[in-house]
């Protein structure tokens, strides 16, 4: 008989336990609608313009091309005998006006020139970011493999 108590106790427990976790404690958690502010001329609201991220945004400008004005050090690797120091003059120099000026830079070599001039279609020149540009990151990105 103690045994089959014992039997019924835990079932109940158990139930109890299951019945607990599938509907919660009784504290509803009621759903919030974000507050729209911003509308449209067409009347519609929207809430992108309050999300706006200009790092993404930067990204849509440049696509594949390097930044002059906004990449890191890292991004040059892609492109043989840019990256380190080819990378750092183009960094410590910016920002740049056009992507022409790369080649203005004070102290490059002939080699170096050769190699800016044979890449120039693989660089865009957008605004200086200061999310991108601010503090050391450019020079060291902090990824260390």
């Amino acid at each position: 008989m103690n045994k089959f108590l014992g039997l019924l106790t835990g079932l109940l427990v158990g139930l109890l336990l299951c019945l607990v976790l599938w509907f919660g404690l009784g504290f509803n958690q009621s759903a919030i609608a974000q507050t729209l502010r911003h509308k449209n001329l067409d009347g519609t609201y929207t809430l992108s313009e309050l999300l706006r991220n200009p790092i993404d945004e930067k990204l849509g400008e440049v696509s594949s091309k390097i930044d002059l004005n906004n990449s890191n050090v890292m991004a040059f690797q892609r492109y043989r005998g840019m990256y380190p120091t080819l990378a750092r003059k183009i960094i410590e120099n910016a920002p740049f006006n056009t992507i022409e000026d790369v080649l203005n830079i004070p102290g490059l070599s002939e080699p170096e020139l050769d190699l800016l001039k044979a890449n120039l279609d693989n660089f865009v020149v957008t605004p200086p970011e200061p999310a991108l540009i601010e503090g050391g990151d450019r020079i060291n990105p902090g990824i260390y493999k």
